[in-house]
């Protein structure tokens, strides 16, 4: 969101916040579920209302001392007919020996086109129309101590895809404009050292996943793809934190553009949403967080990435610089759980992002 766009989404949220639903913020009970209404407005949107919210609990005979499942929950709707509704999930059973991760929703949404590669103009942003259930999810078993293993899958339907008439994308020969559905199924491996789940102080995450897609499993597209998903954090003071995230991701020829890796998100806050897109990404962020007073925190981060058609292109690509600042508001004391409102400029612009839960 841009310009005046954000002025509006602040004070609606600030309106609503004395409406947010906090339910069993005692620590002895199971149950903790926060819920609150958001509004907000885009050019590309119009305005749009919907609810988000977030479910912390232990699973079924499993221990305080064990880390807390959650659900999330997004929910939107514009006055253009479009539809957000997305549940991720994190649930940990048998004493954390299982973990079971993924997302289920249904998205009828726009989305911007800028071409493909790191050389993509500015000038040429177009905005696609699509609507795609989506599946995700991961099984987890420990193997060793911090680290477990499994297999993970994920599905996006993607159907009534609307370019713009003579568009860049419509006129274009990228894999993927006509819709399709992406089917992949992978093995994951994965090391987790966080002390939390919701707020970590210290720690690392790391993760290293290989995908493939194919015609048996229902796929429109014939591809692989190699994700390795690194964080670290360290408490530094009394109650600070520096977290970092290193990530690279690559994929074979035939990738469909709707599944390419992207700059503008949670990873490079302050590039616009799809900026950049291509087969292969590296990008690197870097964020010191600390508190304001009371239930208040705050952030600075900064971030750097690029894409390219391969893997060996990403080390010699130019790269494309962003930072900024945010606010923190702990909505559930117990996890940690936190509002999380992000101002970031890069050479483009700026962005603001509002949502449940840290970018990383």
């Amino acid at each position: 969101m841009r310009g005046n766009e954000i002025a509006i989404v602040l004070v609606v949220l600030f309106f609503f916040k004395g409406y947010s639903q906090e339910v069993a913020q005692d620590s002895t009970k199971n149950l903790n579920v926060t819920i609150f209404p958001v509004a907000f407005y885009t050019a590309e949107t119009d305005f749009g209302f919907g609810a988000l919210g977030v479910a912390s609990f232990w699973m079924k005979n499993q221990p305080r001392t064990t880390r807390a499942s959650s659900l999330q929950l997004g929910a939107s709707y514009t006055t253009k007919n479009q539809i957000l509704i997305y549940v991720p999930f994190e649930l940990y059973t048998h004493e954390e020996k299982w973990r079971y991760v993924g997302e289920v929703g249904y998205y009828r949404y726009v989305y911007n086109y800028f071409g493909q590669g790191i050389d993509s103009k500015e000038s040429n942003l177009e905005t696609y129309e699509v609507s795609f259930p989506r599946v995700r999810l991961s099984v987890l078993r420990q193997v060793l101590p911090n680290i477990s293993a499994g297999l993970s899958y994920e599905l996006d339907d993607f159907k009534n895809l609307k370019a713009a008439e003579g568009g860049v994308l419509e006129t274009s020969e990228v894999i993927g404009k006509e819709g399709g559905a992406v089917s992949n199924i992978g093995a994951v491996v994965h090391y987790d050292s966080r002390d939390h789940i919701f707020y970590p102080t210290k720690g690392f995450f790391i993760q290293a996943s290989y995908f493939v897609s194919s015609s048996l499993l229902g796929s429109s597209f014939n591809y692989n793809k190699f994700i390795l998903d690194n964080r670290f954090y360290q408490k530094i003071g009394k109650n600070q934190v520096l977290a970092a995230n290193l990530f690279l991701g690559t994929a074979t020829d035939g990738m469909p553009f709707l599944d390419q890796f992207t700059l503008g998100g949670k990873r490079t806050r302050g590039i616009n949403s799809r900026r950049y897109q291509d087969n292969s990404e590296a990008s690197f962020a870097l964020e010191y967080r600390f508190p304001i007073i009371n239930r208040i925190g705050g952030v600075v981060f900064g971030s750097t990435g690029t894409v390219a058609p391969n893997l060996d292109d990403v080390f010699s690509s130019p790269y494309k610089n962003s930072g900024g600042v945010g606010l923190r508001y702990i909505i559930n004391k117990r996890d940690g759980v936190r509002i999380r409102a992000d101002y970031g400029r890069s050479s483009e612009g700026g962005i603001f992002t509002f949502t449940i839960k840290e970018a990383f």
